[in-house]
């Protein structure tokens, strides 16, 4: 869990509240004891790679339209259409 630092401390001691994010710390910044902001560290230039390798991102196609993914359904279209059709009065 972050640590908090109440939004006196970030107004008063600036300087120390974004030394402890540049080191690392994610701080979340409160105002009556209530969650006000999140301070987190710059998230570095690889993120993008990260999450294409992780699978949280999909990258373009190199044409710059969104690649086509195939669809996963627990549903046989094939079977549904053929039902679909064997239902259908043909006279």
């Amino acid at each position: 869990m972050p640590d908090t630092v109440t939004i006196r401390e970030v107004n008063q001691h600036t300087s120390a509240v974004f030394e402890r994010v540049r080191n690392g710390a994610e701080l979340v910044v409160t105002r009556g004891g209530r969650p006000l902001a999140t301070i987190r560290p710059f998230a570095p230039a690889d993120t993008y790679a990260r999450m294409v390798a992780d699978g949280r991102v999909i990258p373009a196609a190199p044409d710059g339209h969104p690649p086509l993914v195939p669809l996963r359904s627990a549903i046989d279209v094939d079977a549904l259409i053929a039902e679909e059709r064997a239902d259908r009065d043909w006279r």
